[in-house]
């Protein structure tokens, strides 16, 4: 049957048509239609533009933790722990008492040459908060403590840094729990 095979034949034709068209056409695509073209370019053109990104806000932001002044900075570290030093030497103790109703903040002093003592500066600080740090004056009063006024504190807790000229105590206390902080001497370790 001559007309069977034709038709056989046309199918295979129109098939083979078909599967030449999609080639060509696969052939005939634009460069930007291909996906596999974007994933190979895509990786190195994102990694420029992170790098410039990056590159950009290194030079236009501020390190904080590079100090201009890294010598000085080192040499007020010596005299601080000097101070500490001192405070061990001289056995000096301080006992605070925080009245947060009164706004009062009490301190009686023990130790060596501690009694001599008619002034002493006081700074509560706040590690990550700066904003709240507060810095007293306490003065002799009539009852032989030393007293300063506080201003209302929002936080419960705080480092506490109590000192002269030459000696300083450093303590934590959390107003949650006490009222009172003892600060004692603390060892300086000498590293070399």
């Amino acid at each position: 049957m001559p007309g069977s095979n034709i038709g056989t034949a046309r199918f295979v034709g129109i098939a083979g048509a078909m599967n030449m068209g999609r080639e060509s056409a696969a052939i005939a695509a634009p460069w930007y239609r291909v996906p596999f073209f974007w994933l190979l370019i895509g990786v190195p053109v994102s990694a420029v533009a992170l790098g410039a990104i990056m590159i950009t806000l290194a030079i236009r932001t501020d390190d904080g933790l590079v100090i201009g002044g890294y010598y000085q900075h080192g040499e007020h570290i010596n005299q601080v722990l000097a101070r500490d030093e001192v405070a061990c030497d001289r056995q000096a103790q301080v006992h605070l008492v925080f009245d947060i109703e009164t706004g009062v903040l009490s301190t009686d002093l023990l130790g060596n040459d501690m009694a001599q003592v008619d002034t002493l500066t006081c700074r509560l600080m706040r590690p990550t908060h700066s904003g709240f740090d507060q810095q007293l004056t306490l003065c002799r009063g009539p009852d032989g403590r030393l007293h300063g006024d506080l201003v209302r504190l929002t936080e419960a807790r705080w480092i506490v840094q109590v000192g002269t000229q030459h000696r300083r105590l450093v303590g934590r206390i959390n107003l949650t729990q006490t009222a009172t902080l003892d600060l004692p001497p603390q060892a300086v370790s000498s590293s070399s």
